[in-house]
């Protein structure tokens, strides 16, 4: 008799679906990148990139829901390196932030403090070369006029606080491609380092590590990062950092919760010492000091202050206030001075001056205080921090699509991914400022934050409405029933 057919095992469509949406995710970068004009200027952009993120988020949902983890996992590690790869094929895509990170590293190697003068001051004049300040052919080349500089706000004092300038002296001296390629190696380095610690904290928690696709498929890691090299992934990094040492789970049995656990003083401190830092790259990240501080707050604050205030000794006792640099007339350049960059209070609500200002601080301090009333054991720390980042971003509604790093990070260890969708209402905003889009440019605004919200609060509603008690996540990292595919911290009922 001949031998029976060994059966083929069938493929996991998951998978296939997955690999489909990884090559379009490639596909539509690429495209991006191809668009031709100057920086944001790119009318085109902005489709393009809109795609990107449904292409991103679908991809990462069939990665998490495949059951061929090992399969799907390579399938990830293959797409982060080829979203990087790509990126690093060519100068920065929508920001020139990163020659600034260059320009300021090249004045500390020379001895100098950053925060001494700015980029066109004579005592400067001797480090210009014809990368950063070209002559009229390299202006030409780049599409723009004659004696133009790629420095942005090239009269004005650096806005970066001291870690992020001890980071680009570091890149400055470390070795490496030339000129843009430089610094997008490094990002791209540090935004590895971050899906790696997504990962290990999404594991600590009893949660699927696939879920780190969510940032790491998106624009913000390959667009924001890896062609742009924005330091506030490095700002993310450390502020993730410290929340995963002040969560971190003994590993002695039996397993402990996570958030039963009350920190050392030691480990507060330190984890304390990792949020300062974060604050020291970027001012933002302070918005977690909240939600980390619930127990242990003098150890855990009083180590941030000082990581902070030892960062800026040195240069407040070179320069004194100039340390501030360029913060206060960027905020009122950015219309937060004025109250009109509130595009929700002034847009929905009709706020304007001093009233939409008042309201959003009244707003981000209710927040605050709700943050800090609540149950550690009941609400972990990256959830608390994600209210209150979150609610910073339909506050302020930021224009920069690159400060979404960290509310993407947070979204994705405390499982609520609707907030993803906050983090890519800042792209119509931001591409509308330098290009003319089709219709009303405040409309689309005001739109593009406003379906955010909405769809924070719709699922939000939802979770609420069909949570069934016992059905979460256990603390010891067991589930009881399936997770929502596109939510790694919700359980859904039983039918």
């Amino acid at each position: 008799m001949p031998p029976a057919a060994v059966p083929r095992s069938r493929p996991d469509r998951a998978v296939v679906g997955a690999g489909i949406g990884l090559a379009g995710v490639l596909a539509t970068q690429v495209a991006v990148r191809a668009m031709p004009g100057y920086l944001p200027s790119r009318a085109g952009v902005l489709p393009g990139v809109l795609l990107w993120w449904v292409l991103g988020a679908t991809t990462a949902a069939l990665l998490v829901r495949s059951a061929n983890r090992r399969a799907a996992a390579g399938l990830l590690l293959a797409g982060i390196l080829a979203v990087h790869t790509v990126a690093a094929t060519g100068p920065p895509q929508l920001s020139d932030d990163l020659y600034r990170y260059a320009w300021d590293g090249r004045v500390q190697a020379a001895g100098i403090d950053p925060y001494r003068y700015g980029p066109l001051d004579p005592h400067l004049a001797g480090l210009r070369d014809r990368w950063l300040f070209p002559d009229a052919a390299g202006c030409a080349a780049i599409e723009r006029g004659p004696h133009c500089i790629r420095l942005n706000y090239p009269r004005a004092h650096t806005i970066y606080p001291p870690v992020a300038q001890a980071y680009f002296t570091a890149v400055h001296y470390l070795p490496g491609p030339p000129r843009e390629h430089k610094l997008q190696l490094y990002g791209s380095l540090l935004s590895l380092a971050l899906t790696g610690l997504l990962m290990r904290m999404l594991i600590a928690r009893g949660r699927d590590p696939r879920y780190a696709a969510f940032y790491a498929l998106s624009p913000l890691a390959g667009l924001e990062i890896g062609s742009d090299a924005h330091v506030d992934v490095l700002g993310a990094l450390l502020a993730l950092a410290g929340l995963a040492v002040l969560t971190r789970r003994r590993l002695h049995p039996p397993p402990v919760p996570l958030e039963s656990v009350p920190p050392s003083r030691r480990r507060a401190a330190a984890a304390g010492a990792l949020l300062g830092a974060a604050v020291a790259v970027k001012l933002y990240p302070a918005l977690l000091l909240p939600a980390a501080a619930r127990r242990r707050p003098v150890a855990l604050v009083g180590a941030a202050l000082g990581v902070v205030g030892l960062a800026y000794l040195p240069h407040l006792l070179a320069v004194g206030t100039g340390v501030l640099g360029f913060l206060p007339q960027y905020l009122d350049a950015e219309g937060y001075g004025q109250g009109a960059r509130f595009l929700l209070l002034v847009g929905v609500l009709h706020l304007g001056g001093a009233a939409a200002k008042a309201v959003a601080v009244a707003v981000l301090a209710a927040v605050t205080v709700a943050v800090w009333r609540t149950d550690p054991d009941r609400v972990p720390p990256e959830r608390a921090a994600l209210w209150t980042v979150g609610a910073a971003f339909l506050v302020a509604t930021p224009v920069q699509p690159w400060y979404g790093v960290l509310l993407a990070a947070l979204a994705v260890v405390a499982g609520r991914l609707e907030w993803l969708a906050v983090a890519a209402a800042a792209y119509p905003v931001y591409v509308s400022l330098f290009t003319d889009l089709p219709g009303d440019a405040w409309t689309l605004r005001v739109a593009s934050y406003s379906i955010a919200a909405v769809v924070v609060l719709a699922v939000t509603g939802l979770r609420r409405r069909y949570a069934v008690p016992g059905s979460s996540v256990n603390r010891d990292g067991g589930r009881k029933r399936p997770a929502l595919p596109l939510d790694s911290g919700v359980s859904v009922p039983e039918r």
